[in-house]
């Protein structure tokens, strides 16, 4: 006998099985280990949030996730969002010009502008972190050349120029919002993405752990993009993490830090072969810098594969 289902029967069915699914993708994730939560518990994580998302790059599994989709600071990891929309959008053979028109309300000629972000924080203007420019950074580099220092070393900034070259009338709100714009055609996330500047020193800077793994994904097979990222243990700004690991060189990887945030994000071929993306946030510890830094290359080693 054929049995017959009432379409609201049927609704009730697939809204269960819609409600069931993530209660089965959490279930294929693995736990975090306790030497994970016993550095959260300590006194200098207690009040400071540490956002993770590690995947199976080719299979999509999700290995590890914490707060992947609560808004934290991503210092320079927003410099991916920039370097990478640049990529895309100009290509890796445009040349970096001498000079830019500039057209922001403040009329400032962009050298003197750029490292004067009114979203920045005085003490970030005044640090090492941001010097002011006589010349456009780079000018006569391709691009690719140009992103790769960049992300190498983490210039703010060469980061800080590529808006005004994105944007269609020479202004870094409309620089911005062309980068914005470019990510959600390619299906990212961009409620999770709120920019300021190019670099990520602006205190309202907002990406998740999640959005950050979509943008590694999108990039996964960009090799020009892959490589103008730092290699752990041998340059750029992870020249001395993971040194002397079983993941030294295996890691491709953009670090962001600021009095606030320490984090990592990029790709890493683990010992059973296989290919990773990684994100690790922390925001608002009270540890030192160095500290946080040596227990995040810890918890690499604990957890990826």
């Amino acid at each position: 006998m054929k049995i017959k289902y009432s379409p609201s029967f049927v609704l009730s069915l697939i809204c269960a099985l819609l409600m069931v699914a993530p209660a089965v993708c959490d279930a294929q994730m693995r736990r975090m280990p306790h030497a994970f939560t016993n550095w959260q518990s300590t006194p200098e994580m207690r009040h400071a949030t540490i956002a993770v998302e590690i995947c199976d790059l080719h299979t999509g599994e999700v290995i590890y996730q914490q707060d992947e989709q609560r808004s934290v600071q991503p210092a320079s990891l927003l410099k991916l969002f920039t370097t990478g929309a640049a990529m895309r959008l100009l290509g890796a053979d445009y040349i970096i010009p001498d000079s830019v028109p500039c057209a922001d309300s403040t009329c400032v000629p962009l050298p003197q502008l750029i490292g004067y972000n009114p979203d920045w924080l005085i003490e970030d203007v005044e640090s090492d972190y941001v010097k002011p420019l006589t010349t456009i950074p780079d000018a006569g580099l391709s691009l690719r050349e140009f992103v790769k220092k960049t992300n190498e070393k983490s210039l703010n900034e060469n980061a800080e120029l590529l808006p005004y070259l994105i944007s269609g009338n020479c202004t870094l709100a409309s620089g911005i919002d062309s980068i914005r714009t470019y990510w959600k055609s390619r299906g990212l996330d961009t409620d999770a993405l709120v920019m300021y500047d190019g670099c990520g020193l602006a205190p309202a800077d907002r990406i998740t752990a999640h959005l950050m793994t979509q943008l590694l994904f999108e990039m996964k097979d960009d090799t020009e993009f892959r490589n103008s990222l730092a290699v752990a243990g041998l340059t750029g700004t992870v020249m001395y993490f993971l040194r002397s690991s079983c993941l030294m060189g295996k890691a491709q990887l953009k670090t962001g830090t600021t009095k606030s945030v320490v984090a990592y994000a990029g790709y890493v071929t683990g010992t059973d072969k296989r290919e990773y993306s990684v994100v690790f946030i922390v925001n608002n510890s009270t540890a030192k810098v160095q500290t946080i830094r040596k227990n995040i290359e810890k918890m690499f080693l604990l957890l990826i594969p």
